[in-house]
């Protein structure tokens, strides 16, 4: 049977910019759907300007935004939001990350745009969301993880917060909404009807705060940042070695056990403070000490090969050049290659949905130039013949 990709017949029209929003319509893409990147004339995405660059290409923007094709429209004029009407009549899917009120200003709203397409699926995502007292603020990666108080819990104690090192306000913002529209797609085929998606990055963060905001109702707690050790499991963080670090991580009673007798501490079994993992966490100021010398007397080579001989998970901690060259992330086709224009080859990230019937490739399609497939997609979708294009261009609308 050919493998096929599961959204491959879904029209996307994208409005969005920067990350949020194109990290959810790249998962789109990655899963087949047909992306119609509108941006604004001129300049286009903002994130087109983020370095770094090669040859006046910027690779923030090819990583995020390969396999999209790019119109450049002028949503400030009326021609330009009629286009943008005219190509939801005809889409499944439109994705904006406008600041809440936006669209209605602009006349694109879920209620216009559903009623000249009443399965459209709308989906937006934005700092705080289009309700509520904050709907209206403005809002970047940054913003949510210090609201959301996930920056609270990161870094290493007594010193200044700390961001996480990858912008997951947007990249979660962009996955919830991509499970939205996954979701009002499939309810689609059973209603007819499509609705809006309304995802806010605040909400996001809230959502992968784990088991702190749990704790903290059980327990009184505020809690803060405890460097790389787990808040509930113990021995379960990142431990210096001989010379680097290794992250060992005894999630469970057994996991522990065979830990002591493979490095020869088989006392430590015996020590009624650290019989359970919930003595041993109460007690991490006795075992940390004991744990640190322990540790430090082998190279990270050396307990990796001892801990993973003997089923306790165990890692180095990798930078960014060992990933690429892994032969696990090698394996699940993790880094693929993008042959951009005026850059050569660039790595980015493969795609981590992996479906028995979906065709998967070790080569992306290239970031389109901005308004690449303007006229192309007018022609295709819209069927504006040379002139009417033409007229549109000497009126600055495309």
């Amino acid at each position: 049977m050919k493998k096929q990709k599961p959204l491959q017949n879904i029209v996307v029209l994208d409005l969005t910019r920067v990350l949020a929003g194109p990290y959810c319509s790249m998962i789109l893409a990655n899963l087949g759907a047909d992306i119609i990147k509108v941006e604004r004339p001129g300049s286009g995405d903002d994130s087109r300007s983020f370095g770094p660059y090669k040859n006046g290409e910027s690779a923030y923007f090819v990583s995020i935004n390969r396999g999209k094709r790019s119109i450049v429209i002028d949503l400030k004029k009326e021609e330009g939001k009629k286009l943008v009407k005219e190509f939801a009549g005809k889409a499944d899917v439109i994705l904006e990350n406008f600041r809440p009120g936006t669209m209605e200003k602009l006349g694109l709203s879920y209620e216009e745009l559903a009623k000249i397409n009443p399965g459209i699926i709308y989906g937006a995502v934005s700092g705080f969301g289009h309700t509520g007292p904050y709907s209206r603020k403005p809002a970047y990666d940054m913003i949510a993880q210090s609201m959301s108080g996930i920056m609270s819990i990161t870094g290493e104690p007594g010193k200044a917060p700390v961001r996480i090192g990858s912008s997951i306000g947007d990249i979660v913002g962009g996955m919830f909404l991509c499970i939205g529209v996954v979701s009002a797609l499939y309810d689609r085929t059973i209603t007819g009807k499509g609705q809006k998606v309304d995802v806010a990055m605040l909400d996001g963060q809230i959502a992968v705060l784990e088991n702190a905001i749990a704790r903290y109702s059980l327990t009184g707690e505020i809690p803060g940042p405890l460097g790389s050790r787990h808040p509930s499991i113990t021995p379960f963080e990142a431990f210096k070695t001989k010379d680097s670090w290794v992250v060992i991580a005894c999630g469970n009673q057994d996991i522990w056990e065979r830990f002591c007798r493979v490095s020869n501490r088989e006392d430590l079994l015996k020590d009624p403070d650290f019989s359970t993992n919930e003595l041993r966490t109460s007690n991490y100021q006795k075992i940390k000490p004991i744990m640190d010398s322990l540790i430090g007397q082998k190279t990270t080579g050396q307990w990796l090969e001892l801990l993973e001989k003997n089923g306790v998970p165990a890692s180095p901690i990798n930078t960014i050049d060992k990933i690429i060259d892994d032969p696990q992330v090698k394996a699940r086709k993790m880094i693929m290659n993008v042959l951009q224009p005026g850059m050569g080859e660039l790595h980015v990230a493969g795609n981590p949905v992996k479906m028995s019937r979906m065709l998967e490739e070790t080569v992306s399609g290239n970031a389109p130039r901005l308004g690449q497939h303007t006229d192309l997609l007018l022609k295709s979708y819209l069927g504006y013949d040379e002139d009417r294009i033409n007229a549109l261009r000497e009126r600055n609308v495309i």
